[in-house]
């Protein structure tokens, strides 16, 4: 094992380590029986609230060890790019921020569409929480490729921080997780036979995802 793994997974206790100070706090209160009243429903607020984070981490890393091991899709099925599009923006915390602009036509893909669902959520929710605004998404048929394009209205990055978005953990999560999602979201296009881009675009991030275009019966 090398120093920047041993450094990750230091890292990693770390953060599965954070909710468990405030779950343990509430429970010693909530059993010592010196709270009462609203007191009490803020503690059972943080108990469900700090439970919550910790199955998003759980899942999160599940999630990566899956990719690691290619065992991330499930069943394929032909879907329509932009009914995803409507899916990921539906089970969002930013469900109205992305602005879609769909030139994707009758094209389909065929994917697994909890996994495809997931990649755009990722992509929306990183793009909205870095720009501080609306996210776009962009649908396009290039060839037999569908294109997915997400745009935030944030700075650039660096082409330093372009090149290590998709490829190491973030730092400092967008989502308090473990900074995987983007990695994950990576593997999942990956696994559908697609790409997952990093770019600078009129000096702003652009995530792009390429997806193989379902061939039609004529």
């Amino acid at each position: 094992m090398n120093d920047s793994s041993i450094r990750w997974l230091d890292r990693l206790a770390h953060d599965l380590r954070g909710p468990l100070t405030p779950l343990q706090t509430a429970a010693f209160l909530l059993r010592s029986g010196q709270v009462q009243g609203d007191r009490q429903q803020e503690l059972f607020g943080v108990i469900e609230r700090q439970t919550q984070q910790l199955t998003r981490m759980i899942d999160e890393l599940a999630d990566w060890t899956r990719m690691e091991h290619n065992r991330l899709l499930g069943t394929l099925e032909p879907c329509e790019p932009a009914l995803l599009v409507d899916y990921a923006r539906g089970g969002s915390a930013v469900a109205n921020a992305a602005i879609v602009d769909d030139e994707s036509g009758t094209a389909m893909v065929e994917c697994d569409p909890v996994r495809m669902t997931q990649l755009l959520r990722t992509l929306i929710e990183y793009a909205s929480a870095r720009g501080k605004s609306a996210a776009t998404v962009a649908l396009r048929c290039e060839g037999d490729r569908v294109r997915i394009d997400v745009r935030d209205a944030g700075s650039s990055p660096s082409p330093e921080q372009l090149a290590l978005l998709l490829e190491q953990p973030q730092a400092e999560p967008y989502d308090e997780g473990l900074g995987l999602r983007l990695l994950v979201a990576r593997g999942i296009a990956e696994a559908h036979g697609g790409t997952l881009s990093a770019l600078s675009e009129n000096e702003h991030l652009l995530l792009r995802c390429e997806l193989p275009r379902l061939a039609q019966a004529t």
